[in-house]
């Protein structure tokens, strides 16, 4: 019928946009070393830039779980194993509790969108089962959470969107998607041919190489002045 929106889903990164970790897996590197024997300052800098380092290849997927746990342990003069590897996903899970919690106003949001019948969907890089764990402990959520490394690719792979948009369920141009990384969540949701929400709650510069988002918000709550979208006026991208 003439003038009835069509309808509208939201897809939504994970860190640093609904949950924060509050540096989960570094903590975990900090607490293996001590069991191996060795107690690492997080003051001592070349120890914090390796883990970075670490966790940087890990999450680009240029290392996997068990190759970045074995090179800390070589860091460290220990044999590596895959007993190692097992330990440190235990001491990541047992740190979420502590750990995890949710962005200002993310399950707010979220009830919101659920009373309006907004379908909604989680599109995560990171590996499970931790990734599930933080999004039930920082959200209680129920709807479909997608992890990367159980996708087999990461954002900002076309595919990871295309998965996003199977499960939601609608016409592409009427997803938007929430991330506050410019290149994995809001130039990958725009070449998949989603809205990209980037949330700025950080204060962050925005690349002058990256696209520019079709919305900018700076707190969860001002998502609910833009939806339902495909016919907001482009006049409105902040």
């Amino acid at each position: 019928m003439f003038g009835v929106r069509p309808p509208c889903a939201v897809g939504f990164d994970f860190d640093h946009t609904l949950g924060l970790d509050n540096g989960l897996e570094t903590t975990a590197f900090y607490r293996l070393g001590a069991e191996m024997g060795h107690a690492i300052s997080e003051r001592d800098r070349p120890w914090s830039a390796f883990i970075a380092d670490v966790l940087t290849r890990f999450r680009s997927g240029r290392l996997s779980l068990d190759e970045m746990v074995a090179g800390f342990a070589l860091h460290l003069g220990r044999e590596p194993g895959p007993h190692w590897a097992a330990r440190y996903r235990e001491l990541c899970f047992h740190l979420v509790d502590e750990l995890v919690t949710p962005i200002e106003g993310a399950r707010e949001l979220l009830a919101v969108l659920a009373q309006r019948a907004i379908p909604t969907a989680i599109l995560t890089n990171g590996w499970s089962p931790l990734q599930y764990l933080k999004i039930a402990r920082a959200l209680k959520y129920d709807g479909p959470v997608l992890v990367s490394d159980e996708l087999g690719m990461l954002k900002p792979d076309p595919g990871a969107f295309a998965k996003l948009i199977e499960v939601l369920a609608v016409d592409r141009a009427c997803i938007w998607f929430v991330g506050d990384n410019p290149t994995t969540d809001i130039a990958g949701a725009q070449a998949a041919g989603l809205r990209g929400v980037w949330f700025d709650w950080e204060h962050m510069s925005y690349p002058a190489d990256a696209p520019k988002p079709d919305f900018r918000i700076a707190r969860l709550d001002e998502l609910l002045d833009l939806l339902p979208g495909p016919d907001v006026s482009a006049e409105n991208v902040r």
